[in-house]
């Protein structure tokens, strides 16, 4: 009875770990923040912090195949940060804003992916940012 039971608890393990690591997500958010208010759905959305530290994640779906491009707004009150973005599993600079900072841009067209990742990363505590994107067709 006690091996019945043994492997009735290593299959449901094993399964409870497949599970898990399917649903394992490509890029994980980790911050610290104050004042965060974050808005979204499948083409837009925007993060706006009194204080932040960390990395944030942004996920977008192209439904479809066709042309998208992003565009973006950010304002930075004080630091350092960074944004990319994820086109055909290769992460790419975005653009980079600093202390007193803005920037309204788009990126160029491309296609393909179902799935868009915009990936915000500090250089340490930065304050008072507002960003904001679209995934435009």
């Amino acid at each position: 009875m006690k091996k019945f039971v043994s492997a009735i608890i290593a299959v449901a393990t094993l399964v409870l770990c497949i599970t898990l690591s399917a649903c394992a997500t490509k890029y994980v958010s980790h911050y610290s923040s104050s004042s965060m208010v974050t808005t979204g759905t499948s083409d837009k959305a925007s993060l706006s912090f009194g204080s932040f530290s960390g990395t944030y994640v942004m996920k977008f779906q192209n439904n479809g195949a066709d042309e998208v491009y992003i565009t973006y707004e950010a304002t930075l009150g004080e630091g350092n940060i960074k944004v990319y973005y994820d086109y055909n599993d290769e992460k790419l600079d975005l653009f980079e804003i600093k202390t007193n900072g803005s920037v309204d841009s788009k990126t160029e067209t491309f296609t393909g992916n179902k799935t868009v990742y915009v990936i915000i990363e500090s250089d340490g505590k930065c304050k008072d940012g507002s960003f904001s994107f679209a995934l435009k067709k």
